[in-house]
C-alpha cells in the first residue's frame, strides 16, 4: 500500500521501537566503534527475535538494523569490506521475519541511514562529497534489497541533512527526515544535538528555516522528531509544525547513553509512552514508534491502545 496515501487518509502507522538498545538489553555485545553493526553476523537470530517481538506487538513499519552500516561507520571498525553484505542482510533479516509471522497488512520496511561512528568518538564527519557518496552507496544497497522507504536518522544540521537527502532522493522512495533534539540549557528553546557530532549546537528553528525551502515539491517527505526525550519531542513538534504542514513521525528515546551501552534505569513506563503518543496523534502525527530504550513492551502497549481506539 502506498504509504503517503495511507497517511493522507488520516490513518496511523505504528512504527517499531529500538533495535540497537534492545539488542544491548538482551546482552548482545555492542561493538566499540560500530555499536550494533557486528550483530548482523554474530547474532542474527537475536536481530530477528527483536523484529518478531515488534511484529507481535502490532507494528506496521519496521526499521532495518542498518543505523550503523554506512561506510564511514564500518571502515574505522574494520568492517569496510562488509558494507554491501551487512546492509543487504539487515533487510533480509527483517523481511524474512515478517514472512514467518502472521503480520497484519500493510507492512513497510524502512532502511535506516545515519552517522553513528562520528557521534561515538566525536571525530569529524567525512567531507560533504564523501559523506554523500557513502550514503548513496548504502541507499542503493538498501533499495536493491527491497526497502519501501528510507529513514534518515540523527539529523542535526544543514550539511549532514543535505548529503543524506541528496543521496536518497534519486531512488524515488518516501523519506523520513529525522531530527534529534534536546533542550537549550540557556532557555526554553530546542536545539539539535549537533554537539554529539562534534558540531556547534543549532536551534531546530534555524535548521528548518534553512532546509525546508530546499525540499523538492514532488518528493515524498515525512518530517520527524526522533531520538529525543518525550518532553523535548513535544517542544520540538511545536517548532516543526510552525514550518511544516505535511506528514510527521515521532519516535522518542527514553533512558540515557553511557557509551557504548544504553542505561535503562530511567526508561519510561509503557503507559507513559502511550499517553505521550496519544497526545501526538491528537496533534496530527501519523507515524509513531520508539527509538533508544523504547522496546517491545512499549510498542505492544501502544498497539493495544490503537486497536481499542479503532474498535
Amino acid at each position: 500500500m502506498n504509504l503517503m496515501t495511507y497517511l493522507a487518509d488520516g490513518k496511523i502507522v505504528l512504527m517499531d521501537g529500538a533495535m540497537g538498545t534492545e539488542l544491548d538489553r538482551r546482552n548482545v555485545p555492542m561493538h566499540g566503534k560500530a555499536w550494533s553493526a557486528a550483530a548482523m553476523t554474530t547474532h542474527p537470530k537475536e536481530v530477528c527475535s527483536v523484529h518478531a517481538d515488534y511484529i507481535r506487538g502490532g507494528a506496521h513499519m519496521h526499521i532495518t538494523n542498518s543505523f550503523a552500516l554506512a561506510r564511514h561507520v564500518l571502515e574505522p571498525a574494520g568492517f569496510g569490506d562488509e558494507v554491501e553484505s551487512f546492509n543487504a542482510l539487515s533487510v533480509s533479516l527483517c523481511r524474512d521475519t515478517l514472512g514467518e509471522h502472521d503480520a497484519q497488512a500493510p507492512q513497510w520496511l524502512a532502511g535506516s541511514l545515519s552517522t553513528f561512528a562520528a557521534q561515538s568518538d566525536r571525530s569529524r564527519l567525512p567531507d560533504p562529497v564523501k559523506l554523500q557518496a557513502n550514503y548513496e552507496e548504502q541507499a542503493k544497497i538498501l533499495s536493491d534489497a527491497g526497502v519501501d522507504l528510507f529513514t534518515l536518522e540523527m539529523l542535526c544540521d544543514t550539511g549532514l541533512t543535505r548529503a543524506a537527502l541528496n543521496a536518497t532522493l534519486p531512488f524515488g522512495l518516501p523519506i523520513i527526515l529525522g531530527f534529534t533534539c534536546k533542550w537549550d540549557g540557556k532557555g526554553p528553546g530546542v536545539l539539535t544535538r549537533s554537539d554529539e557530532m562534534g558540531l556547534s549546537p543549532l536551534h531546530l528553528d534555524t535548521v528548518l528555516t534553512e532546509l525546508l525551502p530546499e525540499l523538492p515539491a514532488d518528493a515524498s517527505i515525512i518530517m520527524s522528531i526522533m531520538h529525543s526525550d518525550l518532553d523535548v519531542s513535544d517542544a520540538a513538534l511545536d517548532v516543526l509544525r510552525k514550518h511544516w504542514s505535511g506528514p510527521v513521525a515521532v519516535y522518542p528515546n527514553s533512558g540515557r547513553f553511557e557509551y557504548p551501552q544504553w542505561q535503562f534505569d530511567e526508561v519510561c513506563a509503557p503507559a507513559e509512552f502511550v499517553d505521550a503518543a496519544q497526545g501526538w496523534i491528537d496533534r496530527g502525527v501519523g507515524i509513531i514508534g520508539g527509538c533508544c530504550g523504547v522496546g517491545p513492551a512499549h510498542i505492544a502497549a501502544l498497539g493495544q491502545h490503537l486497536a481499542g481506539e479503532a474498535s
